[in-house]
């Protein structure tokens, strides 16, 4: 079962969850304008980005790396990387190994009244095993 959440101006679906796979992956697809992203940060999971439309740029250890669409790119665990898309839109998908990045997203949806405060947000992905790199 699929469900989309609508996050700090990304449109996310959660395609497959930890619960679908044992906990294996996940996956998740997001559609995203351009200029909206993510900041630096890290994690202990794994993550492929598969691009579908337009051009995201991963700035992987603050190196500009960008992917257009057709192409792909792994982004290992512990890696510090912030997608933000390039194009008009850009649609991607994200495979995440092992599974349960999803529970990022939930914790923003459940907590979408406060995400306007950028300490509140650095506090709900940090409980969730997101490392922002300040």
């Amino acid at each position: 079962m699929t469900k989309l959440i609508e996050v700090l101006g990304d449109k996310v679906i959660l395609r497959l969850t930890s619960n679908d796979t044992n906990s294996k992956y996940s996956v998740l697809e997001f559609e995203t304008p351009e200029g909206v992203g993510q900041p630096p940060h890290s994690h202990n999971w794994d993550e492929t980005y598969i691009v579908v439309e337009g051009e995201l740029d991963l700035n992987v250890n603050g190196v500009s790396t960008v992917v257009s669409a057709g192409r792909s790119i792994d982004v290992p665990a512990g890696t510090i990387h912030a997608p933000i898309s390039k194009k008009k839109i850009t649609r991607y998908v994200m495979v995440a190994q092992p599974g349960g990045v999803e529970s990022v997203f939930t914790s923003l949806e459940a907590n979408s009244s406060s995400l306007d405060d950028m300490e509140r947000v650095v506090e709900i992905v940090t409980k969730e095993g997101v490392n922002i790199a300040m």
